[in-house]
């Protein structure tokens, strides 16, 4: 269904050609890149970003108004707060774009002044400045990660450097490895943390790492080029000891983790850190983990596979849930299940035990449940009434839980 304009749209002469020269002069962006311009109770898009917002939101270009005159024209498009949120919610979870909101220096109100600043910016690995928006009514089912990588050779072969941030799951993770001309090691990797986003060194887009990215583009990951200074280990003891949590009245210098011999993933999950800049909010101080990520314990995926496999449900061309196998798998009400089910298929193990350990634990939960479904059943028998109705809820949730597990 398409989207109702804004029925408080503002007449163009309160836009006037300093507005105009204002938007005209910031530098030129992407086109995956959407800006909006926050105007009080309201938001605006102008020139390509609001053909787009014409077009996929409103479903119409008589939404469309034309603000400025002679050389300096401008198209734009006026949002309610609800369609700017739906846009948004859109652009960065479905379209996988970039967003930028600017804000007026003299006041989010003032039609005089046309100093704008970048106030918010979001992609699809950085949703922190958004997620009020985006997650207020609901939890994400999926993980939200950042891998950065950088490429480094010693001795005549290749080594991968990669560095990866989960901000919702509070993990900080390092991969260090050899690899080949086709870089089969890095897709296998990138398949199975599943990043939404890649952070590499601007420039580098010739002979080897030419053929990274091709790698990272296959997966459908997003590409965000950042200055190669950043990819650097200076300062990072200090800012781990920041970000990372440690147990009560124990101190640690991540100067001893054995996570810091690896310098090539180190400078690649500094470079992340960076961009996130997650040294900027004090909430993100002593949250953190920081852990090694072990290649070789699982089976190894490129995305050809994933695609041929239907793994899930936004691979090869897959609208419906059922038509993959996450989808048939996945039964789980939370989000953190969700989560779980995507992470077991994406990392399937290799070794016999902790395949027997995950099994015994999943009968356990099957157990469990059984003998809940028993005690009710008995208790019904005799009469006798249950202290918690709400616990009986829980227990027929459950149940019905179990039969869905049985028809897997």
């Amino acid at each position: 269904m398409a989207a109702s304009a804004d029925p408080s749209q503002r007449d163009g002469s309160a836009l006037d050609a300093g507005f105009v020269r204002a938007v005209l002069a910031l530098p030129t962006k992407p086109d995956t890149t959407v800006r909006f311009f926050e105007r009080g109770d309201y938001y605006t898009v102008h020139g390509e970003d609001a053909a787009l917002a014409a077009k996929e939101l409103f479903r119409t270009r008589e939404v469309i108004r034309i603000l400025g005159t002679g050389a300096q024209k401008l198209e734009s498009v006026s949002l309610s707060k609800m369609n700017f949120e739906s846009f948004l919610r859109d652009l960065l979870l479905v379209r996988q774009y970039r967003v930028e909101v600017y804000k007026n220096k003299a006041g989010s109100k003032s039609t005089k002044e046309n100093e704008w600043r970048l106030a918010y910016k979001g992609s699809p690995g950085n949703l922190a400045q958004f997620e009020d928006i985006l997650f207020g009514n609901h939890d994400m089912s999926s993980s939200v990660g950042v891998v950065g990588i950088k490429l480094f050779q010693a001795d005549g072969q290749k080594v991968v450097g990669v560095g990866f941030v989960d901000s919702l799951e509070r993990k900080l993770e390092v991969c260090e490895f050899p690899d080949n001309d086709q870089f089969s090691n890095l897709e296998a990797l990138l398949v199975q943390i599943g990043p939404k986003e890649c952070v590499l060194p601007v420039g580098e887009t010739a002979g080897d790492m030419g053929k990274l990215r091709q790698v990272v583009q296959r997966g459908g990951i997003m590409i965000t080029d950042r200055k190669k200074s950043e990819f650097s280990t200076k300062d990072t003891v200090q800012d781990f000891n920041r970000l990372l949590r440690t147990k009560k009245k124990q101190q640690i210098s991540s100067a001893a983790l054995p996570e810091m011999d690896k310098h090539v993933a180190i400078s690649s999950l500094s470079a992340v850190i960076k961009y996130l800049e997650l040294l900027n909010d004090e909430s993100n101080f002593g949250q953190f983990e920081l852990g090694t990520f072990d290649l070789s314990q699982y089976m190894t995926l490129d995305h050809a596979a994933v695609k041929a496999l239907n793994l899930f449900q936004n691979s090869s061309e897959n609208a419906l849930g059922t038509q993959s196998l996450v989808g048939l798998l996945n039964k789980c009400k939370t989000p953190q299940g969700q989560r779980l089910v995507n992470q077991w298929i994406k990392q399937p193990l290799m070794d016999k035990n902790r395949i027997e350990e995950r099994n015994e634990h999943g009968m356990e939960f099957i157990c469990s449940c059984l003998y809940c479904i028993r005690y009710v059943t008995q208790a019904r028998g005799r009469g006798v009434v249950m202290p918690f109705p709400s616990h009986y809820v829980r227990l027929k949730y459950r149940r019905r839980l179990l039969e869905s597990l049985q028809a897997v």
